[in-house]
């Protein structure tokens, strides 16, 4: 397993570098750092976790993005691993291969983990949170319930939608043949007492600073009511129809014997009640998801679904009674070596193919204009850039790629930067970058940076390989130190 692991990152980190390396990290990215860099309690649209393990990451590492793309990789592993300790509480050795191996096979745990946003970590704290709970739950001993409860509570400092999990977990513990024993044992009060003192010091800070987070995932329910409808629906069937690969991958492996174990796996699910748990272990996370948007108009996007599969094919091995043997694991490492290594190979083309004809927010100068706006702002003032401000997307890139390393400053909303107060940020000057599109955000700027403001105008191009890319303009506003 930790061969097979280690070559998957190895894959994982080797394509995103060479495909995406080129260009900038999705915003999402640079915007994880950019609050990471300023530890904090909370921010203003999330739980800490991500952003705390993104800090600690690039106090060690240098700020690249093949840096970050490891952190991605790293990710993915430690959620495989955790897959895999689940696994063991039902399967034997091949049986733990094949439901790693199936997930590997998913955009879940590969293309889409790689985008390190706060839904990334999701991937390896619920398998982990599960096994620690299961392990609790069957032996009721204090080590593996305090473990529950720790990696539940980073689970829900890492976003709040682990509560599907926590209430998966729950209705797993109420079906459970072993329930009666568990409830009356010290256990699961246990778990929920580590739990809650480990997010105490979040919820003070939620409570202190006006529940910005709360405020932040009841705005995911107040979308029209249609658009939400489509949207749901469209990424619940994308990333159903996402497992077919894997599921390919497992009728391969099996061979004649699929059509048996598809069989006996739809009768222990649906006719056994005993199976009861482990079905909800299953598809709980994905269901309840679903009675998100029927009853409180949730809007389901890729990255609400990103951990939900994680049980599954251990779930399926399990209830089918599949015999999981050599052959099988061979056939399936066949599958996953000769997709990567496919994969892998086409990543150069797979850039190119992205630079010229991609989307353009893929190939946005933003690392070339970030350069330009350091530059600007150090021969103007003879000092180094502090705090930057403007479109998120392209702020959280300066706090990325800047020499100066300055701190993301939101003008607009300075209680959502509290590492910064606006006295300080206007001693020590504000740079603002803004596309020159955005009326918005330039008219903003100029507000705040105010009549003694030094504004300019750069057009930036990207080239990769010989090939220049579209020219895109960028403004410039500096509000000058003191």
């Amino acid at each position: 397993m930790p061969l097979i692991l280690a070559l998957y990152v190895l894959a994982l980190v080797t394509f995103a570098t060479v495909s995406n390396g080129w260009g900038p990290l999705h915003h999402d990215m640079t915007e994880a750092w950019a609050w990471g860099k300023e530890f904090q309690l909370g921010y203003a649209k999330h739980p800490p976790f991500t952003a705390w393990l993104v800090g600690l990451w690039f106090a060690v590492m240098p700020r690249t993005n093949w840096s970050f793309y490891l952190l991605s990789g790293l990710n993915v592993g430690l959620a495989l691993a955790g897959v895999w300790m689940l696994a063991s509480i039902f399967l034997g050795t091949f049986g733990r291969m094949a439901s790693i191996l199936f997930l590997m096979l998913t955009p879940s745990f590969s293309l889409w983990a790689l985008k390190f946003n706060v839904n990334a970590p999701l991937i390896s704290t619920w398998p982990w949170t599960t096994y620690f709970f299961l392990r609790s739950l069957e032996t009721r001993r204090i080590d593996f319930s305090l473990l529950a409860g720790l990696a539940g509570a980073i689970a829900l400092l890492t976003k709040y939608y682990s509560l599907a999990l926590f209430a998966t977990l729950l209705l797993v513990a109420v079906l459970h043949p072993d329930r009666r024993r568990y409830f009356t044992s010290a256990a699961p009060y246990l778990t929920n007492t580590i739990g809650l003192l480990t997010v105490a010091p979040h919820a003070w800070w939620t409570i202190a600073a006006g529940f910005p987070t709360i405020d932040y995932a009841i705005s995911k329910t107040e979308f029209a009511a249609e658009f939400a409808r489509a949207t749901s629906i469209k990424t619940i069937a994308s990333a159903i129809a996402t497992l077919g690969i894997a599921a390919g991958s497992y009728a391969f492996a099996f061979g004649k014997a699929q059509s048996v174990i598809l069989l006996r796996n739809s009768v222990k699910a649906t006719f056994n009640v005993k199976n009861a748990w482990l079905t909800c272990l299953a598809h709980g996370p994905l269901l309840l998801t679903i009675a998100a948007h029927v009853f409180a108009n949730a809007r389901i996007t890729t990255g609400f679904l990103l951990p939900a599969f994680f049980a599954l094919p251990t779930v399926f091995l399990v209830l089918s009674r599949a015999d999981v043997n050599v052959a099988v694991a061979h056939r399936l490492v066949f599958c996953v070596g000769a997709l990567w290594l496919a994969v892998v190979a086409a990543s150069p083309l797979i850039a190119y193919y992205d630079f010229a004809f991609g989307n353009q927010a893929n190939v946005e100068p933003r690392r070339e204009v970030v350069v330009e706006a350091t530059r600007l702002w150090n021969d103007t003032f003879g000092k180094p850039l502090r705090y930057v401000s403007g479109e998120v997307a392209l702020a959280t890139a300066v706090t990325f790629y800047s020499s100066d390393s300055p701190s993301y400053f939101i003008h607009h909303k300075p209680e959502y930067s509290p590492w910064v107060t606006v006295a300080h940020a206007n001693k020590e000057g504000v740079l603002f970058i803004c596309r020159e599109s955005t009326d918005w955000c330039i008219g903003s700027a100029a507000t705040y940076a105010g009549p003694t403001a030094i504004r300019s105008t750069h057009e930036v191009i990207t080239h990769f390989l010989g090939r220049a890319g579209r020219p895109h303009r960028f403004v410039l506003i500096m509000r000058p130190p003191g």
